[in-house]
């Protein structure tokens, strides 16, 4: 036991004799040292003391807020060009290739609706033929007699 408490002993004497030593060395070399001689002026407070003075206040006025929407941007009105010839040409071209693009739609929309009626006329199918097939029923449980095992003897 005193052998376990000497042991102690001199390990802490041990780091803190490290510790001290890196502390040492560690040690920042000292600035050299000036005379300095601050001279700050001395300010005389002459605050009143008590409650603070409230400021008569309007409680009708309403606070001025600038506001987004009363600064909106002048947009020069956009210049209507007037009905001729060529623009009358131009909006019946415009319409026929409307209507075209319009019978292009609707042929392929009845087309991928066909597709769709196909799909779920096969799956129909498809479930009715699985509904029709016959299925497996329970069958009596018949027992199982046990083997007649004769033991083997060694030869």
């Amino acid at each position: 036991m005193q052998g376990i408490f000497a042991r102690s002993v001199v390990a802490v004497g041990a780091g803190l004799a490290l510790m001290v030593a890196q502390g040492c060395r560690r040690q920042a070399a000292q600035a050299p040292a000036r005379a300095m001689v601050l001279r700050v002026p001395r300010v005389q407070l002459d605050f009143p003391v008590g409650p603070l003075p409230v400021e008569d206040v309007d409680s009708g006025a309403v606070p001025r807020v600038e506001r987004a929407e009363l600064r909106r941007e002048q947009v020069p009105p956009v210049p209507v060009q007037r009905a001729g010839a060529p623009n009358e040409a131009i909006a019946a071209a415009q319409r026929l290739e409307d209507a075209r693009l319009l019978q292009e739609q609707q042929a392929e929309s009845q087309r991928q609706q066909e597709e769709l009626n196909q799909d779920i006329e096969q799956s129909l199918k498809t479930q009715e033929e699985m509904e029709a097939e016959p299925r497996i029923q329970d069958i009596p449980e018949v027992p199982v007699a046990p083997e007649m095992s004769s033991p083997t003897q060694p030869q």
